[in-house]
């Protein structure tokens, strides 16, 4: 953060605060609605479906002593709403052992550590890193190796865990050149409902047909969006497209 970020915001929110920043891409956004993550992938399931996570099978090289990721890092909300943190270590072909946490949100996942020394031509991980549920079957989130290994995984949503409020500060959305893409950041409250009324999924800002490079830094943050909140962004396109969004949210 800059000196000028950072004074900023102590004068906005005063000392008591944190910044996350999250971002996002979807390599194929379609001319429907997904979310901006690789593969459109960001899980809500409600209090009784929380699950244990597990790395899936994948690469040889991809393995407690192999040569790409050694351990997955995992960082999301358990079903109290609480954030919770845990490391997994890879088991190549062979899915992982489940992490002890259960969760209902994942939105991050990084390579903590591999077995290479990384640089600019030799990534950290060998192949796509997916993490799933326990039992297998179902995909959280994914890892991406394409062209070059991300190592961190690229999901424009965040939950907002108890104990916090969340501000929006600003927005930055990207659209593959010479195609248009509507983007819409949305929120859902009181994720841990467990019965009928729910809150609703509500449109907080609208971007329609960008075209290139969207940058907005408002003059108020976007929010408060409370604790138990889901905080993301959705997309579609003219045309299949890539779309990618990078967001900061600052933490009370």
């Amino acid at each position: 953060m800059t000196w000028l970020a950072h004074n900023m915001y102590q004068e906005y929110f005063g000392t008591g605060y944190d910044v996350v920043h999250k971002f996002g891409r979807n390599l194929a956004v379609p001319t429907s609605f997904v979310g901006v993550s690789v593969g459109g992938l960001y899980l809500t399931p409600q209090v009784a479906a929380a699950t244990n996570l597990r790395v899936k099978a994948g690469n040889t090289n991809d393995t407690a002593a192999g040569s790409g990721a050694r351990g997955i890092t995992l960082l999301g909300l358990d079903e109290t709403g609480a954030e919770v943190e845990e490391t997994l270590a890879t088991a190549g072909v062979s899915a992982s052992s489940t992490t002890s946490a259960t969760f209902i949100r994942l939105y991050r996942a990084y390579v903590s550590t591999s077995g290479t020394y990384g640089t600019t031509t030799a990534g950290s991980h060998a192949a796509d890193i997916v993490i799933e549920n326990g039992a297998g079957g179902t995909d959280w989130l994914t890892i991406d190796s394409t062209g070059y290994p991300r190592g961190q995984s690229e999901v424009a949503f965040y939950s907002v865990p108890l104990g916090k409020t969340a501000y929006v500060t600003s927005i930055q959305c990207s659209v593959q050149s010479n195609k248009t893409a509507d983007i819409v950041m949305v929120q859902r409250r009181d994720i841990l409902d467990a019965a009928v009324p729910y809150q609703a999924m509500r449109t907080v800002l609208q971007l329609g047909a960008v075209a290139g490079h969207a940058s907005l830094r408002p003059a108020t943050p976007f929010g408060p969006f409370p604790a138990l909140t889901d905080i993301g962004f959705l997309s579609k396109g003219a045309a299949v497209s890539e779309v990618d969004v990078n967001f900061e949210i600052v933490r009370i």
